[in-house]
């Protein structure tokens, strides 16, 4: 089963990433427990590949993935697959991928598609009606980190 969300962001793409490299922590995604750079890599096509472990506990449901991030400043680009490595023992089948894709519009916009895919059907009928608030929140997060960017200026 695949889920699939976009939005635009009306801030351009640098600080709409650095919004997003802001995002944690805060209180809204309190679950997120720690998340640490493990691998940093300048590619030969001039993109930078970054590897990200993010561990996340809430309500004795605990989860360890690994995001991939690429980006592309060139083409004022960002990637991020994140992929699971270790599910709780009270889901033992939970599965799933996200593909996260920030890219710029023009010098004003940015415009963020998100997609989770390969979920396991019996958790994805819990998924799905948090999904939304999730995204919501997420994207709530991010705005505010690029209006203190802003502001900061």
């Amino acid at each position: 089963m695949q889920i699939h969300s976009e939005y635009t962001f009306n801030f351009d793409w640098e600080t709409v990433v650095k919004g997003f490299w802001r995002k944690y922590p805060c209180k809204e995604f309190d679950f997120i427990q720690f998340n640490q750079v493990v691998d940093m890599m300048l590619n030969d096509n001039n993109t930078m590949s970054i590897k990200r472990i993010v561990y996340a506990s809430k309500f004795m449901v605990l989860c360890l993935t690994l995001e991939e991030i690429t980006f592309d400043i060139q083409n004022r680009s960002m990637q991020m697959q994140t992929k699971l490595l270790k599910a709780c023992k009270y889901y033992p089948n939970l599965s799933g991928d996200e593909s996260i894709i920030y890219k710029a519009i023009d010098d004003q916009k940015t415009h963020y598609s998100k997609l989770l895919s390969n979920f396991h059907q019996t958790f994805v009928t819990k998924l799905l009606s948090q999904f939304n608030s999730s995204f919501k929140k997420g994207i709530e997060v991010v705005e505010a980190r690029c209006r203190e960017l802003q502001n900061n200026q």
